[in-house]
């Protein structure tokens, strides 16, 4: 016979189940769309002298947004699957308005800072997972290494 506090506690434990690994997901997302966005911000450098270049850059979505609803998928076997960007982000070009005399509006200063800002953002992520993950494994191991 299963009591009700059995039901409850097997609740409780899911939940909080869920709850722990939430952060650590949340921050693997963050991280993967860290390094997708250092790959669209080197190849603005790298087009640094294409004739006509306009600079991208990625942009996160908020949860539930409905342009998050357009996700590329593969709708037939034969296709080529979407791959690199995940669902809550998405490209947009960000030329500043200034461009030069060939059209290309890639500013190395501002790149070099963009990419100086994303390595932070993903090493500062990278060590809270870490702190996340020795935790849980402190946890598990109830203190004991």
């Amino acid at each position: 016979m299963i009591t009700l506090a059995a039901i409850w506690i097997e609740a409780c434990s899911v939940f909080s189940e869920m709850r722990v690994y939430d952060a650590v997901n949340r921050m693997q997302e963050a991280m993967t769309f860290h390094r997708n966005r250092h790959s669209v911000v080197a190849g603005n450098v790298a087009n640094l002298d294409t004739p006509g270049y306009k600079p991208l850059d990625l942009e996160r979505l908020p949860a539930g947004s409905s342009l998050n609803a357009h996700r590329m998928s593969q709708t037939h076997k034969g296709h080529i699957a979407a791959q690199g960007v995940s669902g809550n982000t998405r490209s947009i070009v960000n030329d500043n308005g200034m461009a030069s005399a060939d059209g290309n509006s890639v500013n190395l200063e501002r790149e070099m800072a963009k990419i100086d800002a994303n390595r932070v953002r993903y090493s500062t992520t990278s060590e809270l997972v870490s702190r996340r993950l020795a935790m849980l494994r402190y946890a598990a191991t109830d203190g004991q290494g």
